[in-house]
């Protein structure tokens, strides 16, 4: 094995744990459409919101912590796949631009301290 080969191999080793390690719940779900800021509601609260703007309407769903596109009339649907709860996901429709991404406190505990 060449020194390149090891460092390829530690790399893909901490991406993978890196990747392993669970994400915090989320508390928000916030929608933008056109990259501008729509609505945002507490992922706690089961919330049914219609999002109809002149690129298309969707059908946002928050149920049972989790938040995910019932509806779309986008031509591919690939939005209405995936449902989220973890802070950091996203749902996207690009051929309505709008996104889902679920939110939570910042910083509620550190970390690492470098």
């Amino acid at each position: 094995m060449k020194k390149g080969d090891i460092a390829i191999i530690i790399i893909a080793v901490i991406f993978l744990v890196l990747w392993l390690i669970p994400k915090p719940a989320g508390d928000t779900v916030t929608i933008t459409v056109n990259g501008e800021f729509y609505k945002s509601v507490p992922l706690n609260r089961d919330t049914e919101i219609v999002v109809e703007s002149e690129f298309g309407k969707n059908t946002v769903i928050v149920k049972n912590g989790e938040v995910y596109v019932e509806g779309a009339d986008c031509p591919d649907k690939l939005c209405q796949k995936d449902k989220i709860s973890k802070n950091g996901e996203s749902i996207v429709c690009l051929p309505n631009r709008l996104s889902v991404t679920v939110e939570g406190e910042k910083n509620k505990e550190v970390d690492v301290i470098l």
